[in-house]
């Protein structure tokens, strides 16, 4: 609602002044006064939007009244109302920033019409202000996103994030939260989505856009509970998206310096979440909680074993027979010919998988298996032939490394189509899990933000060398959503798809 304050020392004049303005569209709080003494202590003591005021008053005149207010408040919009006599006055308090006049005796259909002019004014300075505080969001953003990739303090300090207390750094967030969805769910408009998800956790979470794929909330309350909080945000993306998502949190964060870091480890933490049980939390630095295997999840294992088996995907091959040999080398009582008939079909996909290995040899791997008397003598044997695939993989390495290659050429070409993990994996037969940590083994950085480098790097190219229309070039890239576009190219390189055009063209 605006606030209006009309000054005149005649109460019949701002009266029908009050009148009029009850006639215009809008609700409106009204204040009056009846000289620019009283008129310059309400200013002081209230938000006023626009200031109608009589030239000739006793005191303090409207023109002296309009130089004061503006000093109060640069944004007032300032109408003066004058006679036919007092119009070069009206013109002098021009040099004030009076927005407007208008001649008295009032006729409605000329306040009407400076009133509109007034409102305009006002909508256009109101508009300005939100674009210019998007555009310093994004920009904050483009810092911290750089902050943390490369850990130079500059850029946290340049996003206005850091509070700098006695010459100390001290970061305003002490949890972050790394999400990740198959799908490209956060190309979403940002705003709705965050006004639900703060609603439903009762909570300001700090939204940076990674990808169309990730997204990091900032927690800023000093010892929060972040298993609790993700698991909030589970539910939320479940019941009102109907998206999977999966979440690594990391450790209570006291110093920025450690953002970096805890950054790297979360990615790390996601990466591994293809060949995990169905979790979808994952905490940076909390030791793995024993779980009981159930039937339905040994299923599940021995699937996983075999996939690792057949992509060559040796970190999660461990990681899952670790899990087998935590269930049958307790003291619980399992049926001995289960349990060989089990591991047997292991050491038979492993020799599946490795060209030159001999069927006599396995044959007698099989037979030293069924005659073993513990289960410690078949985890051995299991173990050994394990190792006869990691040297098998170590000899032929060069091979994954060609695969890589694909994905990226792949990437480079084919930037402006619908890419994702699942996709790039099946087109050189890895997993996605093993794509994932063996690309970010190879490069540097994950899948995802590989695909987002090379598609903005084209997005600036075709900026700089074409015409193309900036919604066209969007498209060209890989994104369908203009919007998404514009907000990930200034968070990226600091500066919109705009400027970006017109600094190369007066370069």
């Amino acid at each position: 609602m605006l606030t209006i304050l009309i000054v005149d020392d005649e109460k019949i004049e701002r009266e029908g002044i009050r009148l009029l303005l009850n006639r215009e569209e809008g609700t409106f709080r009204i204040l009056q006064a009846g000289n620019g003494e009283d008129a310059l202590d309400l200013l002081k003591e209230e938000s006023v939007d626009i200031l109608f005021t009589d030239v000739k008053m006793p005191g303090m005149t409207g023109i002296e009244l309009a130089g004061k207010a503006r000093a109060l408040d640069p944004e007032l919009e300032m109408v003066i109302c004058s006679g036919y006599g007092d119009f070069a006055f009206a013109k002098e308090a021009m040099r004030y920033g009076v927005s407007d006049y208008v001649l008295k005796p009032v006729d409605p259909a000329e306040f009407h019409a400076a009133f509109l002019r007034v409102m305009e004014a006002i909508r256009q300075r109101n508009e300005k202000k939100q674009e210019d505080n998007t555009t310093k969001g994004h920009l904050r953003n483009y810092f911290l996103l750089n902050y943390l990739y490369t850990g130079n303090g500059e850029f946290l300090e340049k996003s206005g994030l850091l509070s700098v207390k006695q010459g100390h750094g001290t970061i305003r967030f002490h949890r972050m939260i790394l999400a990740n969805s198959d799908t490209a769910f956060f190309e979403l408009d940002e705003k709705p989505f965050m006004e639900a998800l703060t609603e439903h956790l009762n909570r300001r979470l700090y939204y940076l856009n990674l990808n169309a794929f990730e997204a990091v909330f900032f927690v800023q309350e000093r010892y929060s509970d972040g298993r609790n909080i993700a698991e909030q945000l589970y539910r939320f993306f479940q019941s009102s998206y109907q998206v999977e998502c999966c979440f690594a949190v990391s450790r209570e964060l006291t110093v920025y310096e450690a953002l970096p870091r805890e950054f790297s480890q979360m990615e790390q933490l996601l990466g591994e979440r293809f060949y995990q049980l169905g979790r979808h939390v994952y905490l940076n630095g909390e030791a793995e909680a024993v779980v009981e295997i159930t039937a339905e999840m040994e299923s599940e294992i021995l699937r996983n074993i075999s996939e690792n088996i057949r992509y060559k995907d040796l970190n999660r091959l461990h990681q899952n027979f670790e899990l087998l040999k935590a269930k049958y080398g307790s003291s619980q009582k399992f049926s001995e010919m289960y349990v060989k008939f089990v591991f047997s079909n292991i050491l038979k996909e492993i020799y599946d998988v490795i060209p030159d290995a001999e069927e006599t040899a396995l044959a007698k791997e099989i037979d030293d298996l069924y005659h073993c008397r513990t289960i410690g003598e078949v985890l051995t044997i299991v173990e050994r032939t394990i190792e006869k695939l990691e040297c098998y993989v170590e000899e032929n390495e060069r091979g994954s490394r060609k695969e890589i290659s694909e994905v990226k050429n792949y990437v480079y070409y084919h930037y402006g189509e619908n890419l994702n993990t699942e996709m790039l994996a099946g087109m050189v037969y890895l997993s996605p899990g093993y794509l994932s940590s063996v690309f970010k083994e190879e490069t540097g950085v994950n899948l995802n933000r590989f695909i987002r480098d090379v598609r903005m790097a084209k997005a600036k190219e075709l900026l700089e060398t074409t015409s193309m229309k900036i919604t066209q070039i969007a498209r060209e890239v890989g994104f369908s959503n203009n919007s998404y576009f514009g907000r990930s190219f200034l968070e990226y390189f600091g500066c919109t798809p705009e400027s970006c055009r017109h600094k190369e063209e007066s370069a």
